[in-house]
């Protein structure tokens, strides 16, 4: 199915969620435990992955149980791609940066600058995959939904940021390595953490920021029983870059499933693509209206001459990405071109 396909039919799909919850039937011929890194009162749960679960159910008449859990329920974030491809679980929601060295190809929708939505971003990625472009990566699982999310801001726990200079000597979190390149060359000294650990690293100043969302940002769990939004107080728009994410299924579980559920699985499953993206970049609009407005938090928007001064700084972290791929003799030059490409084109069209 094509991304333009399943944006055609987000609707139909979204619609799964006036279905009444049901339990997971008793006589399941096939069982499949869902772990996600998303929170149980999240709109990316409670919209996306929990009406998945539910007409899978639905409609292969019970035969399929999937035993939806949001974090923790399984295992750690940084885990869940490791016991979806081991067989531990069935299908895993969550990051490729955790998993570094893993996903060389798909690290290109990471690279600065390389789109301005999720929507716009996650069209590109789709295209690479359904293309051959990056789907080696994932040549070990079942590839149900890869998107990316809208691009971060930076958000830091007291440090005032007047200016690109002042994020020199900043430790700031990072969700993979490739965002990390750009950071560290704004001066920033990147620190890869998991989602389920920030909240922890912010309260003990073992970071100084976060490369992060909006929204997430607004809902996502901090330490002890604050969202992580209450322990930021300078939310800086650099609008640079964002992780690439995934929903991918165990292969022999995948090949186990007669051909009638595979096409129940793959129907659905398109909300993972298109829906997760265009409800990403709602709610980043709503929170960064939100927080702007709220005279607790020191806004910060970069100007387009500091747009352009970041543009010029980061850019040998292209240069190193592409190097890293040659080493892994991997045409990042291509790869790239051709990501910008298709970006270019999302843009054009959402004009």
């Amino acid at each position: 199915m094509t991304y333009r396909q399943m944006l055609a039919c987000l609707p139909i799909v979204l619609g799964c969620i006036g279905f009444a919850a049901t339990e997971p039937a008793q006589a399941a011929e096939f069982t499949l435990r869902f772990a996600s890194i998303n929170l149980a009162d999240t709109a990316a749960y409670e919209r996306i992955l929990l009406p998945f679960a539910q007409a899978v159910e639905q409609e292969s008449g019970g035969r399929v149980a999937v035993a939806l859990k949001p974090m923790g329920g399984y295992g750690k974030p940084a885990e869940l791609f490791d016991m979806a491809e081991r067989g531990d679980i069935e299908i895993a929601a969550t990051v490729q940066g955790y998993n570094p060295g893993r996903f060389p190809r798909s690290s290109v929708m990471e690279l600065p600058l390389m789109f301005d939505s999720a929507v716009g971003g996650t069209e590109t990625m789709w295209r690479l995959f359904q293309e051959g472009d990056i789907a080696a990566d994932y040549a070990s699982v079942k590839v149900l939904g890869l998107y990316v999310l809208p691009p971060y801001g930076i958000f830091t726990n007291g440090r005032k940021i007047d200016q690109l200079r002042d994020l020199r000597g900043l430790r700031i979190r990072t969700p993979s390595p490739t965002i990390g390149l750009a950071l560290s060359r704004l001066g920033a000294i990147p620190v890869g953490i998991p989602v389920d650990a920030i909240g922890d690293m912010l309260e003990s100043r073992t970071i100084d920021a976060i490369a992060y969302g909006w929204d997430s940002a607004l809902t996502g769990k901090g330490a002890g029983s604050k969202k992580l939004v209450e322990q930021v107080n300078v939310l800086v728009d650099a609008n640079f870059a964002a992780p690439a994410l995934m929903v991918v299924m165990n292969r022999a579980m995948w090949n186990a499933l007669p051909a009638d559920l595979q096409a129940i699985v793959d129907k659905h499953s398109g909300a993972f693509v298109a829906g997760n993206a265009r409800l990403r970049d709602d709610a980043e609009a709503l929170a960064r209206t939100k927080l702007r407005a709220d005279p607790r938090y020191t806004y910060r928007d970069l100007t387009a001459e500091e747009r352009a001064d970041m543009a010029k700084a980061i850019r040998p972290a292209i240069v190193d990405w592409k190097a890293a791929m040659a080493r892994q003799n991997i045409d990042g030059e291509a790869l790239y071109e051709k990501a910008r490409a298709l970006s270019a084109r999302s843009r054009t069209a959402a004009r």
